[in-house]
C-alpha cells in the first residue's frame, strides 16, 4: 500500500518546496548524483542535466511546461559513468515509461527494488505531468511576457476542476491518458493538489518508505482526503484525455482504410529519420524497409521487419517527440497514438507498468 507524506507549499512557491524536499533528502539518503530537468539561462526552457553537488539542486525544475526531448535513453550513460554511486533520476511520466520498456530490453539495467537501500544502484523520482509545451510554443509564451511562475501556476492547476490549459499543449500530451507516474520508488504528486497548497510524495509500500527516509524532509502524513483528491483528480484528467484520444483513434482508423489518405499523410516525409533518432525506443526496427540494411535483406526478410516494428509500437511510450522533432510538419503523433494503442490492445499490454512482461517474452 502507498505511503503518502505531505509537502506544504512555502511560500506559494512549488519550486523552491521541491527543491528544498529534495535537497534534505539527498542528505538524508547520501546521494552521490541525480539526473534531472534544470532551467537553461534566460529562460531557454528545461534539459536533463547529472547533478553531483547538492548545490546544484537549486536549478532543478520538473514544473516548468516544456519538453524538448525524452532523456529515458540517456539513463544508461548516467549509470555507467557512475559507477557504484548511490543515484536518482526524475522523470515525467512518459520518460518514465520509456526507461521501464528499455530494461525490459535489456537495454539499461539497475536494480528496481528500493526495499535494500544498500543494493540499489538508482532511485527513481516520478512527477505527475499535466501537459508540456513545445520549445517554440514555450519561446512564444516567453516573448509574450508570460513569465515561468504563472505558467507553471496555471498548468498545475489543469485537470483540478473542470479547467483546462488556455494554451495548446503539445499534441502528445494532449492525448495522454496516464499523467501520472508508474513504477516510480516516489511520485510527487501535483495534479490538484498544488492549487490547494500542497504536493504529495508518495512511495509504494511502508518498507520502500523506510529506506527512502521520507519521513524526515516531509510534512508529515497526508489526510486521507487529500490523498483522494489527487487520485479523483488525476483520474478527470486521464478520462479527458482518453476520450480525445478514442474520438482521434476513430478519425484515424478511418483514414488508415484509404490508401490515399495515408498517402496524404507522408506527402511532406522527407525520409530524413529525425523522428526515429528521437524516439526513446526505436532500435534499428526500420532499417531494412529503409534499406539501411540491405545488404542483410535475405535474413530479415519483410515479415520478420513486420512483426519487430510491431513490437516497438507496443512500448512506445507516448512522448510524442518523433512530431516535435519532424521540420516537415509531418503529423505523426495521431499516426503513430493510432497505430500503437491497436497494438497495444490488441496484446492486452500496458506500456511502462514494470510488472508486466514483454508480450513476446512471456
Amino acid at each position: 500500500m502507498n505511503v503518502n507524506h505531505i509537502l506544504h507549499i512555502q511560500d506559494d512557491n512549488v519550486v523552491d518546496t521541491l527543491r528544498n524536499f529534495l535537497s534534505g533528502w539527498w542528505a538524508h539518503v547520501e546521494l552521490d548524483a541525480i539526473f534531472a530537468p534544470v532551467e537553461l539561462p534566460d529562460r531557454g526552457g528545461v534539459v536533463a542535466e547529472v547533478i553531483e553537488d547538492p548545490d546544484g539542486l537549486k536549478k532543478v525544475n520538473p514544473f516548468l511546461p516544456v519538453m524538448s526531448s525524452n532523456s529515458a535513453p540517456m539513463v544508461d550513460g548516467f549509470l555507467k559513468d557512475h559507477p557504484g554511486g548511490r543515484l536518482a533520476v526524475m522523470l515525467r511520466p512518459c520518460e518514465l515509461r520509456a526507461l521501464v520498456e528499455l530494461q525490459k530490453r535489456n537495454r539499461v539495467q539497475f536494480s528496481t527494488s528500493a526495499k535494500n537501500n544498500h543494493h540499489k544502484s538508482l532511485f527513481i523520482i516520478g512527477v505527475d505531468c499535466p501537459g508540456t509545451f513545445s520549445p517554440p510554443e514555450y519561446a512564444r509564451h516567453v516573448e509574450a511576457q508570460l513569465d515561468d511562475a504563472e505558467m507553471i501556476k496555471v498548468a498545475l492547476a489543469y485537470g483540478s476542476q473542470e479547467s483546462y490549459i488556455p494554451y495548446q499543449v503539445r499534441a502528445a500530451c494532449q492525448m495522454c491518458d496516464s499523467p501520472a507516474p508508474l513504477g516510480a520508488d516516489v511520485v510527487i504528486g501535483s495534479i490538484g493538489t498544488a492549487p490547494l497548497g500542497y504536493l504529495l510524495a508518495i512511495s509504494s509500500d511502508a518498507e520502500t518508505d523506510a529506506s527512502l527516509k521520507l519521513t524526515r524532509n516531509t510534512d508529515g502524513l497526508a489526510a486521507e482526503s487529500e490523498i483522494v483528491h489527487r487520485e479523483i483528480m488525476v483520474g478527470k484528467l486521464a478520462d479527458k484525455r482518453s476520450k480525445l484520444r478514442a474520438d482521434l483513434i476513430s478519425k484515424h482508423s478511418g483514414q488508415a482504410e484509404s490508401l490515399n489518405s495515408v498517402m496524404a499523410l507522408f506527402a511532406r516525409c522527407t525520409l530524413c529519420a529525425d523522428c526515429l533518432d528521437a524516439c526513446p525506443l526505436y532500435d534499428g526496427e526500420l532499417a531494412g524497409m529503409l534499406g539501411v540494411r540491405e545488404s542483410q535483406q535475405r535474413t530479415h526478410p519483410l515479415l520478420t521487419e513486420l512483426v519487430g516494428v510491431s513490437r516497438w509500437l507496443a512500448s512506445c511510450s507516448g512522448c510524442g517527440m518523433c512530431q516535435e522533432v519532424c521540420e516537415h510538419g509531418v503529423a505523426l503523433t495521431p499516426i503513430v497514438t493510432t497505430l500503437s494503442h491497436r497494438i497495444q490492445h490488441e496484446l492486452g499490454y500496458k506500456p511502462g507498468d514494470p510488472n508486466q512482461r514483454l508480450p513476446w517474452n512471456g
